[in-house]
């Protein structure tokens, strides 16, 4: 029979599914006891009542009898943190009131994705070239700017509201991305009617109240135009990167100039264009121009960066989109799915995954109560 500090060793390598440490290095290891061949184990949740708990009930067990045989049997207790707790791990977790991308040892490469009006497909190119970089093997995080016309959730079949740990946020995660939007905290019928200094907040507390846990890639989906938000997000994140969606037609082309525009006046840089709705594929094979053609390319040149991918008119992209289901993963062979793969490659190719630091930030909790006699420390 294993020892308590074999135990001890095992559940060190299971993670805090919403945190990603070690179950050790959060101090959520309370008491370990063995009797014969079975293994009681005392687990405190970040918050009572977690939506998670079943987790911690299916995943102990089956890792502790994996590693060890002789168990035969594996009862997990749960109670939960102290406020105390909870502040020392949050405060552990997050360093100071920045926005930790903000920092120039930052390892995530922050992308904007904006144009210059609405209805270009902006925010399904954006929910796919996330799935996307997720598929590559990258870490995602996706954070919906686009306060107004939040629709992100939807995109990905995201409803469950975020646990709140202390004043942390826990992002939710699909498809391998971390999501934070306005609309997973208020129906989506509701309006968000708010002024400038609201959004203003809202997006600091997105940035800076939300465990992101360093992602590869940070994409932030803007509102469409050049409005608060997107002089809001240049501020909080200078130096940031930026592409433009638009569409073929010369209009759209004109419109989405002016948020290139505004990009480099406040200090984003614009790395690329993504022309959507390019094209559409009959029947018959060909490609018809629907809404014209040359916009994308036009745009790049007048921007000087490259065009970065052409996403041709795909009934099935609006489909799969309603009901939450990224055409990447669910149509990967379709002319579109293929089109937004290749633009996610080019974009990582354009701007590969900073290197990180080879030492990782432990987190020192509070002093952990010995293997062997632990104390319970039941709340209620």
């Amino acid at each position: 029979m294993p020892t308590t500090e074999q135990i001890s060793a095992v559940l060190g390598e299971i993670q805090d599914p919403e945190l990603h440490r070690g179950l050790n290095e959060l101090n959520m290891v309370r008491n370990i006891a063995i009797e014969g061949s079975q293994v009681t184990v005392l687990i405190a949740l970040t918050i009572p009542g977690c939506p998670l708990k079943d987790y911690f009930h299916t995943v102990i067990p089956a890792k502790i009898k994996e590693t060890y045989t002789d168990v035969s049997h594996v009862e997990v207790q749960l109670t939960s943190m102290t406020e105390d707790e909870r502040k020392a791990l949050t405060g552990n977790l997050r360093e100071d009131n920045t926005a930790p991308f903000a920092r120039s040892d930052s390892h995530t490469q922050v992308i904007a994705i904006g144009s210059g009006k609405g209805g270009v497909g902006k925010s399904t190119t954006t929910v796919n070239i996330a799935a996307s970089l997720s598929k590559q093997g990258h870490t995602v995080g996706l954070l919906d700017a686009d306060v107004w016309g939040f629709s992100i959730p939807r995109m990905l079949g995201l409803h469950e509201r975020p646990t709140v740990v202390g004043d942390m946020i826990m992002p939710p995660e699909i498809f391998g991305v971390k999501v934070v939007s306005i609309g997973l905290f208020t129906g989506e019928d509701n309006p968000v009617v708010w002024r400038g200094p609201m959004l203003h907040k809202a997006l600091q507390q997105f940035l800076t109240d939300v465990h992101w846990d360093e992602p590869d890639y940070l994409l932030v989906d803007l509102p469409p135009g050049t409005g608060d938000v997107s002089i809001s997000i240049a501020q909080f994140l200078p130096g940031a990167e930026m592409v433009i969606v638009t569409t073929p037609q010369a209009v759209a082309e004109k419109v989405a100039q002016r948020a290139g525009f505004m990009a480099e006046k406040t200090g984003l840089n614009v790395t690329g264009v993504v022309e959507n709705m390019s094209y559409f594929r009959g029947d018959d094979g060909k490609a018809y121009d629907i809404f014209g053609s040359g916009g994308g390319q036009a745009l790049a040149d007048t921007l000087e960066v490259p065009l970065l991918g052409q996403i041709p008119i795909d009934p099935k992209l609006r489909e799969l989109a309603d009901v939450g289901a990224p055409i990447v993963l669910q149509a990967p062979d379709s002319e579109a799915g293929q089109a937004l793969d290749r633009t996610a490659k080019e974009l990582v190719n354009l701007l590969p995954p900073k290197p990180r630091a080879t030492k990782r930030i432990s987190l020192p909790l509070i002093p952990m109560t010995p293997a062997g006699g632990h104390q319970h420390q039941h709340q209620h």
